[in-house]
């Protein structure tokens, strides 16, 4: 397991048969209040055709290569997608958030286990569904939990593959939403991401042909629709572009 934590995690331990025989998991008074100031979740590319309408979809540059995200905020401690009572008032819950507590975490190089957030407020003894039976056999909660954990991470996986064809073939270009909030004050995302359309329509057939191969162009159109969806953030927002050191609406 790598030392830092991912977003929302903080005590992550294996599901283990003697550890949490007697553990069961139910739904919390604020279901997504852990999501409550996060203004970016990890998306997966998989997901932009269904949410494109209702959430932005952004890229993070990082050391790495870049990472797909749903802007959720226009300033960093803010969700306007996640109510004051944890709730998420949103048409599209992201896959990040319906995974949460689990995770697959890697043991070996070459074996993984289902593991969980042990700091997460829905697990008790008193009520919910188990994890294991009294002679320590997997429950149908955890089984779900980990078919979804495991295609999260399968996803993940493409995902990546997916953001590093962007940046190899120069397609991402810095973007800044500004926004106007009601009482008149501004707020502004730096640092995102977005497709370049001019750089996409010029891409030399072989390169549009590897993406269309690679299922990724549904994708990519998808992450362009999908920033009319920014003016849920305030009113007004406008997406800058940055192009040759210039910003165009």
């Amino acid at each position: 397991m790598q030392s830092a934590n991912p977003l929302f995690y903080k005590s992550i331990v294996p599901v283990d048969s003697q550890r949490h025989r007697s553990v069961r998991m139910f739904r919390p008074l604020r279901p997504l209040a852990y999501a409550r100031e996060a203004n970016l979740i990890p998306a997966l590319v998989d997901e932009f055709d269904l949410a494109m309408a209702d959430i932005a979809i952004a890229f993070l540059p990082g050391a790495e290569g870049p990472s797909a995200v749903f802007v959720t905020g226009a300033a960093p401690g803010t969700n306007v997608y996640v109510t004051d009572s944890g709730l998420w008032n949103g048409a599209y819950v992201p896959a990040y958030l319906r995974r949460y507590p689990f995770i697959i975490g890697d043991v070996t190089e070459t074996n993984s286990v289902l593991c969980i957030d042990e700091t997460y407020a829905g697990l008790g003894e008193t009520e919910g569904e188990r994890f294991f039976s009294d002679t320590g056999v997997q429950e149908a909660a955890l089984s779900s939990a980990l078919v979804l954990a495991q295609s999260y991470r399968d996803t993940a996986a493409r995902t990546e593959v997916f953001c590093a064809m962007l940046s190899d073939f120069g397609l991402l270009q810095t973007a800044t939403l500004d926004t106007t909030n009601p009482d008149g004050s501004k707020t502004v995302v730096h640092g995102l991401l977005i497709v370049d359309e001019m750089a996409l329509a010029a891409l030399p057939a072989d390169k549009l042909h590897a993406l269309h191969q690679a299922g990724y162009l549904r994708a990519i159109y998808a992450q362009i629709a999908s920033l009319r969806a920014v003016s849920k953030l305030s009113s007004p927002v406008r997406v800058k572009r940055r192009s040759g050191g210039k910003a165009t609406d």
